[in-house]
């Protein structure tokens, strides 16, 4: 007989998300995951939540269950190491189980962010932040640099038991330490004293590996993007090569026990995250839903006049569809952009193919061409989602975010990423190409066109790039990868508040944004408006 597959999941995985530190693409690992058979798989960056949304829409599109979590910088107090300005902290993985749980991870690392932000760097996350937040959260111990396992490799067993006991008073059986073997010597000691204390403490410790890329040979890519994340070649050594997304198998080989995997494989059984759908919590302007509706339906008509026919009756089912998903706060929000700008060329929607610019409210508003006639059945997205043209893009985001109030808007993200022409120098430099290699080569590369782009344009590179095939290889791997994010100069999340509790937010410099870009926003089903520098006609 052959004997069944062993269940495993991998609960503590870094994507993209974790900036500087992966290079593992959504698509990729779940493809991955999904080939070797595990049905579930973990989201865990590091202090944020940007590709979340993304993750559990590719996870459902591939029947996988996703885990929504995140592995948080964590402190005791971080009011005193904010002070003290102890860069001193460690890790620790929370996973939401439930709705209510996706909440409380939402709310934790926004306030670790606004709160608890140490040198405008991270978040960190204290005991105070895990008492007011921990319902529906599984806990991992994380890796070895966890405060349990680190405790007792520090400090002796009796100082990881005080963690210990702390962590199984917050969370009791969703606590669970990680076990795993990453080549460090000091991990061998957590492993064999959390394996002693489960039976005492009913712990039913994970394996884990820490993914960071997909296939072994990867590490090569991993090691350019962490030596390259302050945008030059630094001596930074990820010491370890073996964080790729390993197969069961692969984890018993590295002695784990088989209940170890199948532990993992029942943490992720118990996590049944569905998030809510679109809308969530839009803006509401005028104290009531009904009240914007109201004074929606009349701006409509009172420029569109009361025609009657087809036209009339398509935006009465577009307001009754506006006024079920409470909607109208949003489209008048879109229309005071239009009011600030109408001397100054006027505000038009994206262009023909846009869903908001090919709907009658959007014509009747004076956004689209009123001749138009609407496209296919009214879509609620059209109207979460919308995307205007206008003369100055960044003022008209701040006039939405000045009459919305930081209670209830505020930037999206936007994702910097590896150039192409980075990505070559990167790649040369630490592969070992020479210096004057190196400059004959890369001499005329573009660092933000493309990998293809620079080699058609430069015969040199060309040259460098047959003489050393890896630079090209791992040029292509690296390139696009986000390295940050930042605020995204007209790109508009909006809610009806509080803006923390349903949007992962963080600070850039003085500014608050979101962890989301506009895109993620909107997978997440939150209200969103998108500004665009230009008019243009919408014919």
């Amino acid at each position: 007989m052959t004997a069944e597959p062993i269940p495993f999941v991998h609960l503590h995985s870094h994507f993209w998300g974790s900036y500087s530190d992966s290079a593992l693409s959504i698509p990729e690992g779940l493809d991955r995951a999904s080939e070797l058979g595990q049905t579930a798989m973990a989201v865990t960056d590091h202090g944020e939540l940007a590709f979340a949304p993304r993750f559990y829409r590719a996870c459902l599109e591939r029947g996988m269950r996703p885990l929504l979590g995140c592995e948080c910088y964590f402190v005791r107090d971080a009011r005193e190491s904010i002070e003290r300005d102890d860069a001193h902290r460690n890790h620790l993985v929370l996973i939401a189980k439930d709705a209510r749980g996706w909440r409380n991870l939402v709310s934790l690392t926004s306030a670790a962010w606004l709160d608890n932000c140490f040198r405008g760097a991270r978040g960190l996350v204290d005991w105070a932040l895990l008492e007011r937040h921990h319902e529906g959260l599984v806990c991992l111990s994380a890796c070895y640099y966890g405060s349990f396992p680190l405790a007792i490799i520090r400090r002796g067993l009796a100082a990881g038991l005080r963690e210990l006991r702390r962590y199984l008073d917050l969370f009791g059986g969703d606590f669970h330490p990680e076990l795993s073997r990453l080549g460090f010597e000091e991990q061998e000691i957590s492993n064999a004293a959390i394996v002693a204390l489960a039976p005492r403490y009913g712990l039913r410790p994970v394996a884990t590996n820490d993914v960071h890329y997909p296939h072994p040979e990867d590490w090569i890519a991993h090691d350019i993007i962490s030596k390259t994340r302050f945008g030059r070649v630094t001596d930074f050594s990820v010491v370890t090569r073996s964080i790729w997304l390993k197969s069961a198998g692969e984890m018993l080989g590295l002695g784990f026990d088989d209940a170890h995997l199948r532990n993992a494989a029942a943490v992720a059984g118990k996590c049944d995250l569905r998030l809510p759908g679109p809308p969530v919590s839009p803006p509401v302007l005028h104290g009531s839903p009904a009240e914007d509706l109201r004074l929606l339906a009349a701006r409509c008509r009172s420029r569109s006049g009361r025609r009657r026919g087809a036209r009339e009756r398509r935006l009465g089912e577009e307001l009754r569809l506006v006024g079920r998903r409470g909607l109208a706060g949003a489209i008048l929000a879109a229309a005071s952009v239009a009011d600030r700008f109408r001397r100054r060329g006027g505000v038009r929607a994206v262009g023909p193919g846009d869903r908001f610019g090919g709907t009658a409210i959007a014509a009747a508003l004076g956004l689209s061409d009123p001749e138009r006639p609407p496209r296919g059945a009214p879509d609620a997205d059209a109207f979460s989602s919308i995307r205007l043209r206008c003369p100055d893009a960044a003022a008209a985001a701040r006039h939405v975010l000045d009459a919305l109030g930081g209670e209830r808007a505020c930037r999206a993200a936007e994702m910097v990423p590896i150039g192409g022409g980075e990505a070559l120098r990167f790649a040369a430099e630490v592969g070992g190409v020479p210096e004057p290699e190196r400059r004959r080569g890369l001499a005329g590369a573009d660092r933000a066109d493309s990998v293809e782009a620079n080699l058609r344009r430069s015969a040199p590179l060309r040259r460098l790039c047959d003489a050393r095939p890896a630079v090209l290889r791992w040029a292509r791997r690296i390139e696009g990868i986000p390295r940050r994010s930042r605020p995204a100069a007209g790109a508009i999340v909006m809610t009806d508040g509080p803006l923390r509790e349903l949007v992962p937010l963080k600070r850039h410099g003085a500014k608050v944004m979101a962890q989301y870009d506009v895109a993620g926003a909107r997978l997440a089903g939150l209200a969103t408006l998108e500004l665009v520098d230009g008019v243009r006609p919408s014919r």
